[in-house]
């Protein structure tokens, strides 16, 4: 018996020698994605009883993440993009927009509470309070402990000595942040230790049913330029995805927590849940995607500002079909038995055939 094990010892000593050290020790970083955020309320609303100030104070914080608080809290690092203001102050309210959102700077705990660790900030909503509102909202997010990027401010990661950086523009400032964003990407890779960027756009059509060609555009610039995943919002409403040089492009994740609106326009969400696998030297070697058919309410009609991932496959499917009219090639199909629909591992080489 002895002889045996000493044998089966030897054995497996001899396999784990022939294995790859990078098989033996790669790492991964689980990064979930949501579309829009937004905690608050027009202010001729915030005192409505159907507002999401009201629904706050009577339902208490945890409401809003409730359906996905545990889901979030499985990943390495949950990110949104947080659309509106923080701020505890109404002044320097830019009344020349249609509409205007905000939140008192509490509101940041809604976050904390659900396991939401980081959020873009480049948007078209984060200025509705001018400058003085969009440093509160920058300090809020940043006090609390949570990443902020977006107009300039890049956050990044680390963990088990794998640093992601993230990057977030508006599309009104893309094409004048081009050669900084390019600039600072290769600075980072290459005199920071950074081991992937991932890449967040504002930009698209409100409500539209397919992305612009400036998104596909924008997107294989970030890519060329360092970019190992692309995350879009604005559309408010699910849009395709793209592969390009073996990175995901997500051009539109919807809506999720929506405060401004108690009318529900577009129920179907997704939530992307991202696998980037490294080396045990932090070498990028690709990605995973599971997409998460969601719904933006529990009510159709009325939003209930609460979110929830759907677990019905035919439910599922409607918001499958969105993303897959928006995408040129076939999406790896929604499974109820798990939740979501698992697309290929993307290595960060493609393949090449002779």
């Amino acid at each position: 018996m002895r002889r045996f094990l000493c044998l089966m010892l030897c054995l497996m000593l001899c396999l784990m020698t022939l294995l790859p050290a990078s098989a033996l020790a790669d790492k991964t970083i689980t990064l979930t994605f949501t579309g829009d955020v937004t905690l608050g309320s027009e202010e001729r609303k915030r005192s409505k009883d159907y507002s999401f100030d009201t629904m706050a104070a009577n339902q208490g914080y945890e409401y809003f993440f409730a359906n996905v608080r545990d889901f979030f809290a499985e990943d390495d690092l949950t990110v949104i993009n947080l659309e509106g203001v923080l701020s505890d102050s109404k002044k320097n309210e830019n009344t020349k927009k249609t509409y205007r959102f905000r939140g008192p700077t509490d509101f940041i705990n809604i976050l904390t509470c659900a396991s939401v660790e980081a959020c873009n900030i480049a948007n078209n909503h984060t200025m509705d309070y001018g400058n003085p509102g969009y440093a509160d909202t920058l300090a809020t997010v940043q006090n609390a402990g949570l990443g902020a990027f977006g107009n300039g401010d890049v956050y990044i990661f680390e963990k088990d000595g794998v640093k992601i950086a993230f990057f977030g523009v508006n599309s009104t400032a893309f094409n004048s942040r081009k050669k900084w964003a390019a600039e600072e990407m290769a600075r980072l890779k290459n005199e920071e230790g950074v081991n992937a960027i991932v890449y967040t756009l504002h930009a698209g059509t409100e409500y539209g049913r397919e992305h612009t060609l400036m998104q596909e555009n924008a997107a294989k610039w970030a890519i060329d330029n360092g970019a190992d995943l692309v995350i879009m919002h604005h559309p408010h409403v699910v849009m395709g995805f793209n592969i390009y040089q073996n990175r995901t492009v997500c051009y539109s994740l919807g809506n999720f927590c929506f405060g401004g609106n108690k009318e529900v326009r577009a129920l179907e969400a997704m939530v992307v849940r991202a696998e980037l696998t490294f080396a045990d030297d932090g070498t990028y070697l690709g990605q995973q995607l599971k997409l998460y058919p969601a719904h933006i309410s529990g009510d159709a009609e009325t939003n209930n500002y609460q979110p929830l991932l759907i677990t019905d496959a035919d439910a599922a499917q409607i918001a499958m079909n969105r993303a897959q009219r928006d995408t040129d090639y076939e999406l790896k199909p929604f499974d109820p038995a798990v939740g979501y629909a698992l697309q290929d591992y993307l290595p960060a080489i493609a393949e090449t055939t002779e």
